[in-house]
């Protein structure tokens, strides 16, 4: 194999912290050199977002987005719904309660878009994004069924806009600019 010089090879794993929703590990891995080291990794449920296309009042492709305060950057985020994949839950599935969740919604399908790992440096999840094909409305946002430290707003923001200039509370969540990747790589459908 090519690149066989630059894989590493666990030899121990241990426990660091047990949290709400994430562990941390330490591991040691040895080179192919013999080096040994240990690291750190975050350990958390892979997670899934998905991006609805619907239409405004004034019938504009707009996206339905989830505005909310994010704890780790200490901001507003201006989101795609999404959230972690629940056990015994697929990442599709997951996408299908989140946006029912969060933003009232549902779709006639979920197109899986693409995935990739937030940051393979030091976290082992996946994050998937899904596309909801042709989506409608369950019920009123007032009616949405948020988990018990959720306060999120729902909007729909113009397509347009977003791609031609997103805000900072959208450009600012690195996960938001992967799923926007997939969106552009798959089309941009509707």
């Amino acid at each position: 194999m090519k690149d066989a010089h630059l894989y590493w090879t666990e030899r121990d794993r241990s426990s660091v912290l047990d949290g709400k929703i994430f562990t941390v590990e330490r591991v040691v891995h040895e080179s192919s050199d013999g080096r040994r080291e240990p690291f750190t990794l975050v350990n958390s449920p892979d997670w899934a977002n998905v991006i609805a296309v619907v239409k405004d009042e004034q019938a504009r492709d707009c996206f339905l987005m989830a505005r909310q305060y994010r704890h780790g950057g200490a901001c507003i985020a201006l989101e795609f719904p999404g959230g972690m994949v629940d056990t015994g839950e697929t990442a599709a599935q997951a996408a299908a309660r989140e946006l029912a969740e969060e933003a009232g919604y549902a779709a006639k399908e979920f197109t899986f878009l693409g995935a990739t790992n937030p940051n393979p440096a030091f976290m082992t999840n996946t994050v998937s994004t899904f596309l909801a094909v042709d989506p409608y409305r369950l019920h009123a946002a007032a009616d949405r069924n948020l988990d018990e430290n959720e306060i999120i707003d729902v909007e729909l923001l113009p397509v347009n806009e977003i791609l031609n200039n997103p805000p900072q509370e959208f450009v600012g969540h690195g996960i938001m600019l992967v799923a926007m990747y997939w969106y552009h790589r798959a089309g941009r459908p509707r």
